[in-house]
């Protein structure tokens, strides 16, 4: 964490350069001190040799030059000695004790200097460190003796080690402030750029509402001014890019059509539901396990067309008897780069492919209904205006047959119309509480006559000490038995039997309305109730209705809150069920 820290990296950097810095300068200042000290006392015991040597030459009188020379040398806490026949004209044997090599220095008159507690020769000796200056005394070239002054350094080396104190506390006062300043500098300087690495730590996290305080004008300020408006910048972008993300899911999980993206593999990038049910469905079909991360291979397939000519294509499939639109486009990188997908929208037509059907089958069956009572109403009229046949009862014939194509006709057009008012919603029930019992016999009755002419049995079957109520319109439900009994007679043979049975069951009233006639086929049942379907396309007008009742008669079940099943066995017979709801019960009932 410490080696992370700016402060502390800054803090660091300062004080090792300072404490270097000062080091360095204490050693420099030292050594300076001591060269400085010592070069002096050397240069003070030469000059001191120099003038003793001269002293001890030129004085005949040798009891004062000693004298003269130890009263110099004291004054400097010196002592010399004197080492050979200065003042005798005997040989200066004592030279043989000397090491070569200073012997040699001596002869060629320099001054020698050693420091330490003995001059390094003879028995010379102090009780500390000393310099000791050996000093050739010379005559006419010859070395006659020498001189050996020797100095105590004590006073120097407190004096040096004074002021290498001195220097070392300036160094160590100079390191303690500079560690102040340099923590306060560093701390001043970072203070900025952490608020900022926060500023921008928030920002990573999706927080753009932290601001760096900008308190100077320099460089930093000026980087936390840019990072405070980058802030600024990324909040209203990305809000403006969420919005629309938003919005745009939004669309696509509104839209019925299925959207889906893929990139070059095939990989699903984005899909809505419709286009996942849609996905899901071709996987199962083609690999028997559904998924949504992968295009099937028909879709896989178009995509790679697509990528091969990067061109919309429109294709239609055909799924399970549902009719798909596909419209495909390549997707391409931002900037016009290349293309980097697709992205395809699938439609269900199904119902628009059914409807456009259904439309022309009504048009077909409409005219179909009204060609032949017009063209008979034509053929017909014109016999009369040419006064066909003299006979009355002959004209009367072909006016009654006019007049019953003509009915026919208005019933088309009044089934028309009825249908129309129920599927638009316009459709007007006069609902009031009503005994259904008495609705069946009154129709019982109605159709009791038309079975006996037709050698058809006809049963209604119901409890007669029971009530049956219901709320609704009766002339409706007339209607609705009526068109189920009248249609069961018409496809039930001469010696067959029509049955309406009623019973209440669990809060809902069930009539079963049953002939045993031809029967309708199992591919026919699911169309039975739409408008203008014939089981029996080739049935004679006499046996055929408008096609138009079933279509009725369900929606006004419907309207009564109720519903309308049928089953069928071709040879055996068809059962028609409808159930309501008694009275109080209002919920819609589903068999």
């Amino acid at each position: 964490m410490i080696r992370n820290s700016v402060v502390v990296k800054l803090w660091l950097t300062i004080i090792v350069l300072v404490v270097f810095v000062l080091s360095m300068l204490a050693v420099f200042l030292e050594q300076l001190f001591d060269t400085y000290f010592y070069s002096s006392q050397e240069e003070a015991l030469k000059n001191r040799a120099a003038y003793i040597s001269n002293l001890l030459i030129r004085e005949k009188d040798q009891n004062l030059a000693v004298t003269v020379a130890e009263e110099l040398l004291r004054e400097s806490n010196s002592h010399m000695y004197i080492i050979g026949p200065l003042f005798t004209d005997r040989e200066f044997n004592e030279l043989e004790q000397f090491p070569t090599d200073l012997r040699e220095r001596l002869e060629a008159g320099e001054q020698v200097l050693r420091r330490g507690t003995s001059p390094g020769f003879g028995q010379f000796r102090s009780e500390t460190n000393s310099a000791w200056l050996i000093h050739p005394i010379q005559e006419e070239n010859r070395l006659r003796s020498v001189l050996l002054i020797h100095q105590p350094v004590a006073e120097i080396e407190k004096a040096i080690e004074q002021i290498r104190n001195l220097i070392f506390f300036a160094a160590g006062i100079g390191g303690v402030l500079t560690t102040g300043l340099s923590f306060v500098v560093s701390k001043n300087l970072s203070r900025p750029v952490i608020q900022m690495t926060k500023v921008a730590e928030e920002m990573a996290r999706g927080n753009y509402h932290g601001k760096v305080n900008v308190v100077t004008g320099d460089e930093v300020g000026k980087l936390g001014r840019t990072l405070n408006f980058l802030a600024k910048s990324l909040e209203e972008t990305i809000d403006n890019l969420s919005k629309e993300k938003e919005q745009l899911s939004m669309i696509l999980l509104s839209m019925t059509d299925g959207v889906v993206s893929a990139d070059l593999d095939g990989k699903v990038t984005l899909a809505n539901p419709p286009a996942k049910k849609w996905l899901r469905a071709l996987t199962i079909e083609e690999t028997g396990t559904p998924s949504e991360e992968r295009l099937p291979k028909e879709l896989n397939d178009l995509k790679n067309l697509v990528l091969e000519n990067p061109e919309t294509r429109v294709t239609e499939l055909n799924w399970q008897g549902r009719f798909i639109a596909l419209t495909m486009t390549p997707l391409y990188e931002p900037d016009g780069g290349p293309v980097r997908g697709i992205v395809a929208v699938f439609r269900d037509i199904t119902e628009e492919r059914t409807l456009e059907r259904m439309r022309k089958d009504f048009v077909a069956s409409v005219s179909h209904e009204l060609r032949t009572p017009l063209a008979m109403m034509q053929g017909y009229g014109e016999a009369l205006l040419d006064e066909f046949g003299e006979d009355p009862e002959q004209r009367r014939e072909l006016t009654q047959i006019i007049l019953d194509e003509t009915n026919r006709m208005k019933r088309l057009v009044n089934d028309l119309l009825d249908l129309a008012q129920l599927e638009a919603g316009q459709f007007e029930l006069h609902s009031t509480q009503i005994d259904l019992a008495n609705v069946i016999r009154t129709i019982g009755r109605k159709f009791l006559t038309l079975a006996n002419e037709r050698q058809i049995q006809f049963r209604v079957s119901f409890d007669p000490n029971d009530a049956f109520p219901i709320e609704g319109d009766s002339d409706r439900l007339e209607q609705v038995f009526t068109n189920l009994i009248d249609n069961a007679m018409r496809h039930t043979p001469a010696g067959g039997s029509v049955t309406l049975d009623m019973r209440k069951e669990a809060g809902y009233i069930r009539i079963d309305i049953s002939d045993t006639g031809e029967g309708i086929p199992t591919e026919d049942l699911p169309f039975i109730f739409e408008r203008f379907y014939k089981v029996d396309k080739a049935r004679t007008r006499a046996k055929g209705g408008t096609g138009l009742g079933l279509s009725i008669t369900r929606n006004i079940v419907l309207k009564h809150r109720g519903e309308i099943i049928v089953s069928s066995t071709v040879g055996v017979g068809t059962t028609f069920t409808v159930i309501l709801p008694l009275l109080g019960k209002t919920n819609t009932l589903h068999a």
